[in-house]
Parts: structure tokens; C-alpha cells; sequence
């Protein structure tokens, strides 16, 4: 541990203040260097910055290496601001691909070929958290790309770093790929299975398909959320579960997906039905129920485990003998079908809960081109009518 105060022969003096010790054991010192005009305003300025330091006023003065900047990043903004599940796959990330390849360097060192160093080697292979064999895939490239560089942004918010070195290099290249093609018979079997199993999941990935919603959506829905009446369904919020946290509820995905979407008559008469079995449930179950609301719930009350429907969802098409799918693909299913019908592109939008209807076009373009292809044929057989009508004048 060096002096707490030095003096320089340029007549400055230097401050240092011990503030822990690293992960390797090594004390941590915090330094300023200041010019006073005694030895006694310069213990004064030490009093002064051993106090800022002391309440974390300052977060690095010296060599901070990416792994103890990560530290605090997830303890002062991802814990904070961020979802459970974001939290989740951001420590993951960071625990297995970005910091045992750059963790050792001085944040304040890095440079843009560190970045594209690091590219490059998530490109030659990169552990799969589900543990398959295989190289990672270019989203999950581009995810440890764009968690870096929002963890270095903040270092610079922070003023802990002058640029951000991502800013510098050329994002990771993502290959899109098209949604999954749905062929109608396929669908129509499909639905015609789920119509004649009795079963509030049955009923779940109907909805997925008839509104369109997120499965922590639909999860989250709550009795006082349909308006019966006037054919109304309230998105307000979404269901989550974490690990250490259970079951909880959040807000929707992003403020767009807060939203009011129209029921169909399929849709009020699925919901009326499931409410008479709730209700049967409800007299069997007697004071064992307890009423919290909830539109799935099991028999005494509690809310459904928000993940269950999308297992069901998979065992359920291996019985029937039909193509496997993902549940969400059921919502990618739903605006497939809106936009091959010829909904402008806008309220299939609005009704899915995309915050930019950019979103709408990218995932979808396919069902798209195919809505244009359907109106070019159908002004060809317009203007021939036209044509036709003239010539029999």
C-alpha cells in the first residue's frame, strides 16, 4: 500500500486510497492527483476524495479490468432496470463467452481490434448453453456483440472510458431467416386436433392463434381483463418465470405491446366456455379454491406455471402425428394468416404489439410479397374486365 498522500517534486501531490481487493487478491487503490497550496489543503483534499470513494461516488480512478466494471454494470444497471429473463441471458452471456475471452483487459485498453479478435473467435466456435455440439449461432453472435457494446456505452455514460470500441467496428452479419411456412392442410388439422381436446392448454394455443398474443400474455390474463360486451381483450401486462424468483408478473414487452385487441365471436365463445369449466372447478374445489382471477388457473386457484402450455404444446403435436413447432409460431401463425387475408400491414401491427411496424414487414415480408403478388393479378384481371366491357360496347 503506497502513502496515502505523495508529494510530487513538481510540487502536486497524489492520492491514494485503498478500496478493496480484486478477484486475484490484490488491494484495489483509487488515485487523484491535485495541486494545493500546503500539505494541509492537500490532507483536506484526501478527506475529501477518501469520502467520495468510500460512498461510491468514484467508481475507477486506475486499471479496472472488464471483469470488475461487469460487476458493477450488472449490480447498478441490469439488476435495476432490466427483466429477470434479460438479466438471466445477460450474466450468462458474460459469464461464458464474453468475459473468459476479455475480462483480463483494462477496460480502458480495449480497442476495436479487441472487439474484432473476439468476433472472430465466437465465429470459430462458441460454447451452446444447451450443451449439443455445433457452433453458435449468428443471432447468439451478434446478442454477445450487442451486450458488449451496451456494457461499454454505459461505460462511457459513466465516464469510465472515452468510446465505446463497438462503435468502431462493423456489427456481426445475421443471416434472416424466414418465418416457418405453413401449409393449410397442415393448419387445418391442426386446429381441428386442438378443437376436440378438452384442455384449458388446448384452449391457450387457440387464443395464441385467434389474438395473436405472446404466451406470457396470455398468461397473465385476468377475467377483469375481457370485456365480454364488447368483444375486448386488455394487454397490460406479462407472465415470467425466473430461477430464485418463481412466478411473477411484469410489464408487457415494450409500451406499444400494452394494447386493446378485438375478440372474435371463436374467441368469446373459447373464453365463455373455459369459464363454465373454471366455474364447475370452482364448486368441486369448494373453500380448497382460492379466486385470484386468474383465466388459466388449476383447480384450487393458482395461476399455471407460464411455460407448461408450450410443453403440452409440443407433446401434443407429437401425439397427433403433426409437424412440430414452436408455441410462439402459433403468434407468427396468427399474422400469417391476417396478412395473406389482406389486413393492411399497420393493424396486423398494431394488433401483434410491435413497437416499430418495420418489425411487422422484416419477420413477415414473405406473406407480404404475397399479398402484392395477389394485388398485381387482381388489377391485371381488373384492367382486363375494363377492356372486355369496352369491346362489348
Amino acid at each position: 500500500m503506497p502513502k496515502k498522500i505523495e508529494k510530487r517534486s513538481d510540487g502536486s501531490y497524489r492520492l491514494n486510497v485503498a478500496n478493496g481487493y480484486d478477484r486475484e487478491g490484490k488491494q484495489k487503490i483509487m488515485r487523484k492527483t491535485i495541486h494545493a497550496a500546503s500539505d494541509k489543503e492537500a490532507k483536506e483534499a484526501y478527506r475529501e476524495f477518501e469520502a467520495e470513494v468510500r460512498q461510491g461516488k468514484i467508481l475507477y480512478s486506475g486499471k479496472i479490468t472488464l471483469y470488475d466494471f461487469a460487476k458493477r454494470w450488472m449490480k447498478d444497471f441490469v439488476e435495476p432496470e432490466l427483466a429477470p429473463k434479460t438479466q438471466r441471458s445477460y450474466r450468462n452471456h458474460l459469464k461464458y463467452r464474453i468475459l473468459p475471452a476479455m475480462g483480463h483487459l483494462d477496460i480502458k485498453s480495449i480497442r476495436p481490434i479487441h472487439i474484432i479478435e473476439f468476433k472472430k473467435k465466437l465465429t470459430e466456435g462458441g460454447k451452446r448453453f444447451d450443451g449439443r455440439n455445433g457452433n453458435i449461432s449468428d443471432q447468439t453472435i451478434m446478442y454477445c456483440y450487442r451486450v458488449l457494446s451496451s456494457m461499454l456505452k454505459d461505460a462511457v455514460e459513466w465516464q469510465v472510458i472515452a468510446e465505446n470500441p463497438c462503435e468502431k467496428v462493423k456489427a456481426p452479419k445475421v443471416m434472416r431467416h424466414a418465418p416457418l411456412r405453413f401449409d393449410e392442410p397442415s393448419v387445418g388439422k391442426m386446429m381441428e386436433a386442438l378443437e376436440n381436446t378438452k384442455s384449458p392448454y388446448s384452449t391457450i394455443a387457440q387464443l395464441a392463434v385467434y389474438t395473436g398474443c405472446r404466451l406470457g400474455e396470455l398468461m397473465a390474463l385476468k377475467w377483469e381483463d375481457i370485456d365480454m360486451n364488447n368483444a375486448i381483450i386488455h394487454i397490460t401486462k406479462s407472465m415470467q418465470a425466473a430461477k430464485g424468483r418463481g412466478v411473477f408478473i411484469k410489464e408487457t414487452k415494450n409500451a406499444s405491446s400494452t394494447r386493446q385487441i378485438a375478440a372474435s365471436p371463436k374467441t368469446i365463445d373459447l373464453l365463455k366456455a373455459h369459464r363454465a369449466e373454471q366455474d364447475d372447478q370452482k364448486k368441486e374445489a369448494g373453500d380448497r379454491y382460492v379466486d385470484e382471477g386468474w383465466i388459466f388457473a388449476d383447480k384450487n386457484g393458482k395461476c399455471f406455471y407460464p411455460t407448461t402450455p408450450s410443453h403440452w404444446f409440443h407433446k401434443f403435436l407429437q401425439r397427433k402425428g403433426l409437424p412440430l413447432i414452436r408455441f410462439h409460431d402459433l403468434r407468427h401463425l396468427s399474422a400469417t394468416i391476417l396478412l395473406t387475408q389482406g389486413l393492411p400491414e399497420k393493424s396486423v401491427s398494431a394488433r401483434l404489439g410491435h413497437g416499430d411496424i418495420r418489425t411487422t414487414a422484416n419477420i413477415y415480408g414473405s406473406a407480404l410479397r404475397s399479398v402484392d403478388r395477389q394485388a398485381a393479378n387482381s388489377l391485371d384481371d381488373g384492367i382486363r374486365k375494363l377492356v372486355q366491357e369496352d369491346k362489348a360496347k
